[in-house]
């Protein structure tokens, strides 16, 4: 399988598009009271995740939308790229947003 310039920027887009979807989960949840001096006991921690959990399930759903809606317009190429780079995206997210590598 050769590389063309529309897999690399469906890639880009989709990648582009898991940025937003985690900047916009860390926004929504410092705005609903999760910034650094929140007060998490053990229901509010609760809340936070399953606050952030949805938010972040949410927009997924949205760029996934957006990538099938995109790679119907764009052609075979970008969605090949559109499909790895949301695949790519969110194993890469996912990863940040559960804490890394630990160390």
């Amino acid at each position: 399988m050769k590389i063309t310039r529309p897999m690399v920027a469906g890639a880009v887009v989709a990648l582009a598009g898991h940025g937003l979807a985690v900047g916009v989960t860390i926004a929504l949840a410092i705005v609903a009271g999760g910034g650094p001096n929140a007060d998490l006991d053990a229901g509010g921690r609760f809340a936070a995740l399953v606050f952030g959990v949805f938010t972040y399930g949410i927009a997924q759903l949205v760029l996934l939308g957006s990538c099938v809606a995109l790679s119907g317009r764009l052609g075979h190429g970008s969605s090949s790229g559109l499909v790895a780079g949301w695949v790519l995206g969110l194993a890469a997210s996912l990863y940040y947003l559960c804490g890394g590598s630990g160390a």
